[in-house]
């Protein structure tokens, strides 16, 4: 189990607290033991005074003053900023809860409830709790060997759980209403993994050796639907003569749990590919950088549906290109060759047009700077992921969708607005006497946070928390603002 320095002390904190509200003194000083969970007394007023403190940040222990609270913390409810406060303990005087996360809107109310569950007495404090936000990243799983720095694939609880090298990662959402996350495992899917963030259970969904698979490289959802997951495969076929040997596309459905892994497409290797959100399946392969439109024109020598070519992202090139389509369909964007590219869907004819280096180095060396356009510098961008900026839907604007992606061997993660402007939005901190920008830190984003080649990235827009594949530190992180 992994205890930061800042949750053992909150701990304690804790159970400091528990210990002081849970017990009474007698007149002599004495401890006269714990005190037993009851209701407010209907025949005294309910009275409130004041809080403490009246700012701080996620997790701060706020205490409410005030008399005739009762001691049953069941019977109280507590929100901040509209956010329900878990409340930590209650001495018929003083109530001790725990400031929640995005409770920044501020308002303090209280519920007092009788035995019956009836509501007694509702009040709003007139001061408002100032949240003190900070982006942070916390590591969500992962068990390693602090000795040999080794992991294997271990299902089990969030503290037991263990990953090889987790690589790609897809968000999801259960026919329960679990939240769930589906990791690649190592880059060519040694294994998938559920993640289920709801239970804090991690499993594994099938090995490589039971899917039949070759390298998985990259998986996705259809977007019409989301009931069918895509595995795209590189399946070592370069030549386009032997295409029809293995497939570079395979596919599992919902209501068989993802478990059975059958073959949809054959083809060359391929890396990634999109659905668009009427269907439409593109992908691309290792040779020349090739975008296709999936399954177009029917082979009757083979009795296989062939992709039709549509353009290549980089003129006599190959190199590892991953594809993302943009929630409005307005793009997609394509990770490799050191840059992102862009290229818009045409929702007439249901085809790509040709891509257009968007950011990054025209001629595709690598680097590290944060700059608009073809100054800035990756290394190695890998998985990406839309996230919608609010400012962006004030202003009124088309594109209200900022990219997010793993810039894998620069140890961080990269912010691109539809402008073009390039950021570091987590990772390399701490520089400090090693002069190392990669590494296993938690903490504030850039002044302290720290990866290790990360390449996967998912977003849970109802939380706003980012879930990171630190591959290299066998782990799994959240980004989030606390």
């Amino acid at each position: 189990m992994i205890i930061k320095k800042d949750d053992f002390m909150c701990f304690i904190a804790i159970l400091i607290v528990i210990a002081c509200l849970a017990t009474s003194c007698s007149q002599d000083g004495g401890y006269e033991g714990p005190i037993p969970a009851v209701p407010t007394d209907p025949s005294k007023p309910v009275t409130f005074t004041d809080f403490f403190p009246k700012e701080g940040a996620v997790r701060t222990l706020v205490f409410i003053e005030g008399s005739n609270f009762g001691t049953d913390v069941s019977k109280i409810k507590v929100s901040i900023g509209g956010i329900p406060a878990p409340v930590i303990g209650s001495s018929g005087m003083k109530i001790c809860v725990m400031a929640p996360r995005r409770c920044s809107r501020g308002d303090v109310v209280v519920t007092i409830m009788d035995e019956n569950g009836e509501v007694v007495k509702d009040h709003q404090f007139e001061d408002l709790f100032t949240l003190q936000e900070a982006l942070l990243v916390n590591t969500l799983i992962g068990k390693v060997d602090p000795q040999t720095n080794t992991s294997s694939i271990i299902d089990g609880s969030f503290e037991e759980a263990e990953f090889q090298h987790p690589w790609w990662l897809e968000f999801d959402k259960d026919e329960e209403g679990n939240k769930i996350i589906y990791c690649i495992d190592e880059e060519g899917m040694v294994a998938l993994r559920k993640i289920n963030l709801t239970t804090r259970e991690v499993s594994t969904v099938f090995t490589k050796g039971q899917a039949g698979v070759q390298n998985v490289k990259s998986m996705l959802f259809d977007t019409p639907t989301r009931d069918t997951l895509f595995f795209v495969d590189d399946n070592g076929r370069g030549n386009w003569n032997d295409r029809h040997q293995m497939p570079n596309m395979h596919y599992a459905l919902r209501k068989e749990g993802f478990r059975k892994v059958y073959p949809y497409l054959y083809g060359q290797c391929s890396y990634s590919a999109v659905s668009m959100k009427d269907g439409t399946l593109f992908y691309n392969t290792w040779e020349s950088s090739q975008v296709y439109k999936a399954r177009v024109i029917f082979d009757e020598a083979s009795k296989m549906w062939d992709g039709k070519a549509l353009f290549s992202v980089r003129a006599n090139a190959s190199d590892h290109i991953f594809m993302f389509r943009h929630p409005d369909d307005l793009y997609v964007y394509m990770t490799g060759f050191n840059g992102v590219y862009r290229c818009a869907y045409d929702k007439t004819t249901k085809e790509l047009v040709s891509s257009a280096l968007h950011v990054g180095d025209l001629n595709g060396g690598s680097g590290y700077v944060d700059a608009p356009g073809s100054s800035a510098r990756f290394n190695r961008p890998r998985q990406g992921v839309f996230v919608k900026n609010p400012e962006y839907v004030a202003q009124g604007k088309t594109d209200v969708y900022d990219f997010y992606l793993c810039d894998h061997n620069n140890n961080a993660i990269r912010k691109i607005t539809p402008d073009g402007e390039v950021s570091t939005f987590a990772g390399r901190g701490s520089v400090g006497t090693d002069g190392q920008v990669w590494g296993w830190i938690d903490g504030e984003a850039r002044e302290t946070a720290r990866f290790r080649e990360p390449t996967g990235i998912c977003y849970d827009e109802e939380e706003g928390i980012f879930y990171v594949a630190d591959r290299e530190n066998k782990r799994i992180r959240t980004i989030s603002v606390e």
